[in-house]
């Protein structure tokens, strides 16, 4: 009997720990080849991991939160993820004239196209495109853009630079000229910004070598100390600041309408065909990594997936807000695979290493907490 109670109790207390395991470490042991290869050799691909499970009991919204290895010390190069908060920033500043809004028409001085905000966010958050970062990036300005990191709680995130453009680093900025319907002109004058002091945090000297401007192979780690930063905290938690802004009360609270926070959301799950993109070539999971990373379709009406990816140098990140009938939760992540250990050859494992794994690991995770 004694010998019986012994058994009952160790059986009860291997499901009690079972159950209070990190959905991520549960994630990670996976047998799975597509997370399996990545774990065998974990120290070499910089992974960082946070999560964010929902408990809607009592209408009461509380975070369950996990986290692997997040540093914000430790530096990795954000992408394209950096422009989730530029969107949100040039909304703000929308906001500051009631002259201007989403469908005011405004060109950047030498830029041949006349354009509006919703277009352009669009452009970014769907198509990820560098040109519309580019001219959101002339709007705001270096002072502005990291004025408002700070006031939003993210404090080590700093955007130096502009993306894949010849003046990427030049902290002067373009004109802009806003075009109302009754033919006013409003200009937003060109903004000289103060020099940012270079990043200190770790990592920031990376690979073996890399590949100047001139195509030339340059035998020394790469500095990254004046690029752009965004860390996987703080971009996780400027999700949670777009979809759950009452659990921040008034504090980093965003200064856009209901209307544009629809919008926001709205542009952050569409699809590329959604804004006219042919699907044959711009397929409807362009845009996602966790769950749908490694195919081109998007198999489910039952999830949907607010996010923002990003991948460059060898680092791929991104952060979602997913839901499931029964689930929600907040994923956010990044991954190395630089094989070589040489930047800027464009000689990354991103199809055969990262967009599996980020893939893989959106999966498990949901099937984790969807088995509680």
């Amino acid at each position: 009997m004694k010998k019986l109670f012994f058994q009952v109790f160790f059986v009860s207390l291997f499901f009690s720990c079972k159950s209070q395991l990190s959905p991520i470490k549960m994630a990670l042991d996976s047998s799975n080849e597509k997370i399996s290869v990545v774990t065998k050799n974990i120290s070499n691909h910089d992974i960082q991991i946070k999560l964010s499970i929902i408990n809607d009991k009592n209408q009461k919204k509380k975070f369950k939160e996990y986290n692997y290895h997040t540093n914000k010390k430790n530096y990795f190069y954000p992408a394209s993820t950096v422009k989730l908060p530029i969107t949100i920033f040039a909304l703000e500043k929308l906001n500051e004239n009631s002259l201007i809004n989403l469908d005011t028409k405004f060109k950047v001085e030498n830029d041949t196209v006349t354009t509006t905000m919703r277009k352009e966010i669009n452009e970014i958050l769907i198509m990820s495109s560098n040109e519309s970062y580019n001219r959101l990036f002339e709007f705001l300005g270096l002072d502005y853009i990291n004025m408002k990191l700070d006031e939003k709680g993210m404090k080590k995130s700093r955007i130096f630079h502009r993306l894949s453009t010849e003046n990427s680093s030049d902290t002067k900025t373009r004109k802009i000229i806003f075009y109302t319907k009754d033919s006013l002109v409003i200009e937003y004058p060109i903004i000289e910004n103060k020099k940012l002091k270079n990043l200190n945090l770790n990592k920031l000297f990376k690979g073996d070598g890399f590949i100047d401007n001139n195509g030339n192979l340059i035998s020394k780690p790469m500095n990254f100390s004046r690029k752009n930063y965004l860390p996987i905290d703080e971009l996780h938690h400027l999700v949670k600041l777009v979809f759950f802004p009452e659990k921040f009360k008034n504090r980093y609270k965003l200064n856009l309408n209901k209307e544009q926070i629809e919008f926001l959301k709205q542009s952050m799950s569409s699809t590329p065909k959604e804004i006219g993109y042919d699907r044959e070539e711009f397929y409807d999971s362009y845009s996602n990594l966790f769950i749908y990373g490694d195919t081109k379709e998007i198999n489910s009406t039952k999830i949907k997936i607010f996010n923002k990816i990003g991948f460059a140098y060898g680092h791929l990140t991104e952060s979602a807000f997913i839901k499931s009938e029964e689930n929600s939760f907040i994923l956010s992540a990044t991954i190395k695979v630089n094989n070589n250990r040489i930047y800027n050859d464009d000689k990354y494992e991103y199809d055969t290493v990262g967009f599996a794994f980020l893939a893989e690991l959106g999966r498990e995770i949901l099937k984790i907490i969807e088995s509680k």
